[in-house]
C-alpha cells in the first residue's frame, strides 16, 4: 500500500489546500504522509511556485492555489490532474502543459481530464472522450474526428 501511495499524486479539479500553511509546509505534508524522501521535492522546484514557498496559502491569488495544487502530486510517478489548468492565466497555462510533457519524457504516466480539447491535443497521446457517463471514443487524439466529435464554433454578431 505504501509503495502505491507513494506512485500516485493526485490534484483535484477544486483546490484542497490549508490556508495556514506554506507552500512547503504543503509539500513537506504531502512527502510525509506518502513516505516520499524529501530530496524528490525537487521534482516541484521546476514550478514557480518556489517563489511563494514561505508564504501562507490563504494569501495567494486563485492562479498561484492552483500551481501549488497541480505542483504536489508532481512528487509521484504516476500523476492524476483535474482540470489542471482552470483558473490560470494562460502563461502559467502554457507553463503547466510545458511541465506536463516534460514529465512524460521522463517516463512518468500523466492522467488528465479537461474540457478543454486544445489542452488534450497538447497534451495527450491517447484520448478518452465521454458523453452523458460513456465513452465515445478511446484511442488516439486522431479518433475525436473519427467520431465527428471536433468542437465547433458560433459566432454572435
Amino acid at each position: 500500500l505504501l509503495r502505491v501511495q507513494q506512485s500516485i499524486g493526485y490534484c483535484p479539479q477544486f483546490d484542497a489546500l490549508f490556508d495556514d500553511l506554506t507552500a512547503r509546509e504543503h509539500l513537506q505534508l504531502y512527502t510525509r504522509l506518502r513516505g516520499i524522501p524529501w530530496k524528490d521535492q525537487e521534482r516541484v522546484s521546476l514550478t514557480h511556485i518556489h517563489t511563494h514557498l514561505f508564504t501562507p496559502a490563504g494569501t495567494y491569488s486563485g492562479g498561484n492555489k492552483r500551481k501549488l495544487s497541480t505542483a504536489i502530486p508532481l512528487l509521484c510517478s504516476c500523476v492524476l490532474q483535474d482540470e489542471p489548468t482552470t483558473g490560470m492565466d494562460p502563461k502559467a497555462r502554457r507553463f503547466l502543459w510545458n511541465l506536463i510533457l516534460d514529465i512524460i519524457k521522463t517516463g512518468r504516466s500523466v492522467v488528465l481530464t479537461s474540457h478543454s480539447m486544445e489542452e488534450c491535443e497538447a497534451l495527450c497521446t491517447r484520448l478518452g472522450i465521454m458523453v452523458n457517463g460513456r465513452f465515445k471514443c478511446l484511442g488516439s487524439i486522431h479518433c475525436k474526428t473519427k467520431h465527428n466529435l471536433t468542437p465547433f464554433w458560433i459566432n454572435v454578431s
